[in-house]
């Protein structure tokens, strides 16, 4: 079941999409094909939204996080700005520190419009947002087309990410949803628990780009069982760029059938299972909230959710032995990421 809504801001119609099954109700917007809310319920049944939002509309416009947002045509930082396929090289714009390109810069879809289709079923919900990329005035080569596919149902979201190219071109698409299961962003996430079927992460370098695989074990990317987030942060982690976890860590397992992550809080008891067929998930605390209002009067503030960005591995294009990002024309790009959320015993 599914109703849609229409709502003006600056001369511009935002369309707002609810879609209702059992134990979950999801809330879209076609700009930036973005994820509004996701009420689940709690150990005593209570539905509560489990992302950060904001309290106004307008303020994803703005949207410096990038919050519940697609991002593309990539993802991640691009060292430089700059990439090369075959010959020909490419220079995007430098968006962040003034010297990296970060999700695809001004080209990026978080602040785009997409078009929508909605197929409504008995027991689950589709909606695919479209949106074309065009070459002309453009730093990435190609025409593309991307399909965003979500599909809802009984305590289950799905992601299906495609695009095509008419030209080979650099593509990376994720969403970029901040979770916090406490519901309503009642509590911070660093006593949520969390664990990653990941044995290595990207490192970084001075200014946040991955570099090189590192390895997980013995160190704050170690998850490999189930334990609070903060177990994880150590006295200085305040010190570091990050500030937190920013890192990309490259699965051990790519199927979708296989959970890569458990996310849980123990206070309200939902759970959050992830799977995918990326390699690879950027685990992003929110170290660097933005100053902009949010739902219910909660106050923007440091760590008060987790993305877990599933994508091909980001600046790969620069980094030897891993998956460059490149799309070869006639091939499709095609990958799943499902969240299933569920409430413990």
């Amino acid at each position: 079941m599914y109703s849609v809504s229409k709502h003006s801001l600056n001369d511009q119609k935002f369309t707002l999409i609810e879609v209702v099954h059992k134990d979950i109700k999801v809330t879209f917007m076609d700009y930036g094909a973005t994820i509004l809310s996701i009420y689940v319920p709690d150990k005593d049944g209570v539905m509560e939204t489990i992302v950060m939002a904001y309290d106004k509309l307008e303020s994803y416009i703005e949207n410096d996080m990038y919050l519940n947002a697609i991002i593309g045509p990539t993802s991640g930082r691009i060292q430089d700005a700059t990439f090369r396929i075959g010959s020909e090289s490419y220079v995007l714009d430098k968006n962040f520190l003034g010297t990296e390109n970060l999700h695809g810069g001004k080209e990026c879809f978080a602040f785009r419009f997409f078009e929508y289709e909605i197929v409504d079923q008995t027991d689950q919900t589709t909606i695919t947002f479209t949106i074309e990329k065009r070459e002309e005035g453009s730093a990435y080569p190609g025409n593309q087309i991307v399909k965003i596919i979500y599909t809802i149902k009984e305590g289950e979201l799905s992601i299906e990410f495609t695009g095509e190219t008419d030209k080979d071109t650099l593509m990376n698409l994720t969403n970029h949803a901040y979770f916090n299961l406490s519901g309503n962003m009642k509590r911070d996430i660093l006593n949520h628990r969390l664990y990653v079927d990941s044995k290595y992460h990207l490192e970084l370098n001075d200014t946040l780009v991955p570099i090189k695989i590192s390895e997980n074990i013995n160190t704050r990317f170690d998850f490999a069982c189930l334990k609070k987030i903060k177990n994880n942060f150590y006295d200085g982690i305040y010190d570091l760029k990050t500030k937190g976890i920013d890192e990309p860590f490259l699965l051990h397992t790519e199927n979708i059938d296989h959970v890569q992550v458990i996310f849980t809080d123990d206070i309200s008891k939902r759970g959050l299972k992830v799977y995918t067929t990326y390699p690879c998930i950027v685990i992003y605390t929110h170290n660097y909230p933005d100053t902009l209002d949010l739902l219910n009067g909660v106050v923007n503030r440091r760590h008060l959710g987790v993305c877990f960005e599933t994508q091909l591995e980001p600046n790969g294009i620069n980094i030897k032995n891993i998956d460059d990002g490149i799309l070869r024309k006639g091939n499709e790009y095609y990958f799943k990421t499902i969240y299933k959320f569920y409430v413990e015993e």
